[in-house]
């Protein structure tokens, strides 16, 4: 990292254990006034995140879209952005930070832990179909995690229905129905990530599909996902069943885009930015 880059990354993460800490003292002690206010300092990270990327852009000329380091902080950016539209267009739906501002958290700090420095994309790597692919998979990506943060206000709202905070949550029946939209989105973006990744792999490897460790999981993840679509649609599966569904599917992402890099040693997928 540059010297700025690593000065505006390290205050984002201080933030965001800020305010992820704020948002679990507001359910823990159910300060309502706390959720209703502690999406601004989450703004401020979001926008020292984003100072974060500029400063990295300006060093290496490319924005991140290769590696770990730059995973976690591209990942992060795009869960936050999601959560901040959100919560800003709807107030009673701010609660949503429980979920999705630890997971940028995790993700930041996991990158920052892998491989932050500062070395230009190779030229193999420099493809549209790559910044297709790697946008639709950041799209889909944080589309889950908001249907993981509402399943999580779901749940909270439904064994808390009358106390402090709790109240101020959005209805059973539009928590339901965002976190079937939200799933939606998030199934039609993965799907083109995987078309895109398959084109993309075609001109780099030579075959559209090889059944990587990393294209395995994501296809897996996409048919959970849509497994969860169909018992919705089909068979009525709707508000608990619903969230715990979202809840657990989140795993099989965090497994494709993180888990596989740390637990295998022979995926295609395993490129940091090299040397051009």
């Amino acid at each position: 990292m540059s010297k700025y880059e690593a000065i505006f990354v390290w205050l984002a993460i201080a933030f965001y254990g800020i305010t992820s800490a704020l948002y679990i003292y507001a359910y823990v002690f159910k300060k309502e006034r706390v959720i209703d206010k502690v999406i601004y300092p989450a703004a401020g990270a979001f926008l020292i995140q984003t100072a974060a990327i500029a400063a990295r852009y300006m060093a290496v000329g490319n924005l991140p879209w290769a590696g770990d380091y730059e995973d976690g902080l591209a990942g992060s950016w795009f869960i936050m952005a999601f959560t901040l539209v959100i919560s800003l267009r709807n107030r009673h739906l701010r609660g949503i930070g429980v979920g999705t501002i630890p997971m940028s958290l995790l993700l930041l700090g996991y990158g920052v832990m892998r491989s932050p420095q500062l070395v230009p994309m190779s030229v193999s790597l420099k493809s549209y179909w790559l910044v297709v692919h790697v946008l639709f998979a950041w799209l889909a990506f944080s589309s889950y995690v908001i249907a993981f943060g509402l399943s999580i206000m779901y749940l909270l709202k439904e064994k808390n229905p009358l106390k402090g905070a709790y109240q101020r949550f959005p209805d059973f029946p539009m928590l339901d129905d965002l976190m079937f939209k939200y799933l939606v989105f998030g199934f039609i973006t993965d799907a083109i990530m995987i078309v895109s990744g398959a084109i993309w792999a075609r001109n780099l490897w030579g075959n559209y599909w090889s059944w990587d460790p990393v294209e395995t999981w994501s296809l897996v993840t996409w048919l959970t996902y849509g497994m969860a679509i169909h018992l919705r649609v089909t068979l009525g599966w709707r508000g608990r069943r619903l969230a715990w569904i979202l809840i657990f599917a989140l795993s099989g992402m965090i497994i494709t885009y993180f888990g596989i890099n740390l637990l295998v040693n022979s995926s295609l997928h395993m490129f940091n930015v090299q040397p051009n």
